[in-house]
């Protein structure tokens, strides 16, 4: 399971859709979103675009196995992740946006993740910024590059992401044509997965010549 976001009529935002219902915040959370919070590496580095910190090589390891799921076992994993296991960041990140901890501790755990290797990581970050400032051109320009970098890693959500910043010239120059032709990733995991769904809704779209409504079933 991983955290993904949905294309949306007007921005290429957020709406998680493979979640599990929100959890309160609970003291646990509380305190490790106080610790991630007092990591001024991690939050000043949870500003750089993701497209320049994320690595050559993906780490898929974390795809195994999530040992960040029961309140107990979240301490354990910003252990692990300070330690440099760039699972553990992101699944800690997933768990603690679920309980609805300040966003900017989730972020800043995404962003690691992605410094770790962990592609998803960097494709949820550069949303993130989005959902922020989805108007800024510099934001946009840093998601496009992010997304297109990690679609080169096979990742269907952001190649989804990157065919709509193509197809609307978010932050690069318009292309339909290559929108297509990056949509052809999106459906890795099958055509029930949320990245093909969104995916193929932009893509019908698109053929029909309207790549601002995604709404079409």
């Amino acid at each position: 399971m991983r955290l993904f976001y949905s294309l949306s009529i007007g921005i290429p935002l957020l709406l998680s859709l493979n979640a599990s219902p929100a959890a309160e915040m609970t003291d646990v959370v509380r305190k490790l979103s106080a610790a991630v919070r007092s990591r001024a590496d991690w939050i000043s580095e949870a500003k750089t675009c993701p497209a320049d910190v994320l690595p050559q090589k993906e780490s898929r390891s974390y795809l195994a196995v999530n040992n960040c799921t029961a309140q107990p076992q979240l301490a354990s994993c910003l252990a692990k992740c300070t330690a440099g296991d760039g699972g553990s960041c992101y699944w800690l990140a997933y768990a603690m946006q679920q309980a609805h901890s300040e966003t900017i501790s989730s972020e800043a755990l995404f962003q690691r993740s992605c410094k770790l290797g962990i592609m998803s990581g960097c494709t949820n970050r550069a949303a993130g910024m989005l959902s922020d400032d989805p108007d800024n051109r510099t934001v946009q320009q840093c998601a496009a590059q992010t997304f297109a970098k990690v679609c080169d890693f096979d990742d269907p959500w952001a190649c989804s992401m990157y065919a709509l910043h193509l197809s609307r010239g978010l932050g690069v120059p318009q292309n339909p044509g290559l929108a297509l032709k990056v949509l052809e990733k999106s459906c890795k995991y099958g055509a029930e997965d949320p990245a093909c769904i969104g995916g193929m809704k932009l893509k019908r779209a698109l053929e029909q010549g309207s790549p601002n409504d995604t709404s079409r079933k």
